[in-house]
């Protein structure tokens, strides 16, 4: 990961520059990457174009850790995507009461007018109803995750500190 100071530097990051400079965007602590959690599960799931730029907007404005953010809206990649996506069409197919639409309908009714109104809306509607679900279950995730670290440490700490007591 390239340092925080170099990222200001570069030339189309500068109307960024205020909120580049906030700590909480670069520092791995529990808020931060739990709101980068929250953001990169629920960005990842949009079936839109941008999902990375929207992401990191998203993490400026919530200050969450923007590494980690955009790395999150990758889980949606070429290889997850087909699952992700038709996961997230037949949820919305269901919740608007339309039939799951066979490819072979598809392929006879052309990909133009089935694209927008058969295939995307739904799809749009699951991938945010899936990411209303998803990015609070990543965020008390990671913030419990981090709490039960922190809580193993003190006692490793506690242990360690007794025996040297005890030699």
């Amino acid at each position: 990961m390239p340092h925080p100071d170099r990222i200001r530097q570069l030339p189309g990051l500068n109307r960024f520059g205020h909120w580049l400079h906030e700590p909480g965007i670069w520092h791995l602590n529990r808020r931060s990457v739990a709101r980068a959690f929250a953001i990169g599960l629920f960005v990842a799931l949009l079936p839109i174009p941008g999902q990375m730029p929207l992401a990191a907007l998203a993490a400026l404005f919530f200050t969450a850790n923007l590494p980690v953010s955009l790395a999150l809206v990758w889980l949606s990649n070429p290889f997850t995507m087909p699952v992700i996506f038709y996961g997230t069409y037949w949820l919305g197919a269901q919740l608007t009461g339309r039939s799951v639409i066979a490819f072979e309908t598809i392929q006879h009714k052309g990909w133009g007018s089935t694209l927008i109104m058969d295939l995307y809306w739904p799809t749009f509607l699951g991938g945010i109803i899936c990411g209303l679900v998803l990015a609070p279950i990543g965020y008390f995730t990671i913030s419990g995750l981090y709490h039960w670290r922190m809580r193993l440490n003190r006692r490793r700490r506690n242990r360690l500190r007794q025996l040297r007591r005890g030699v």
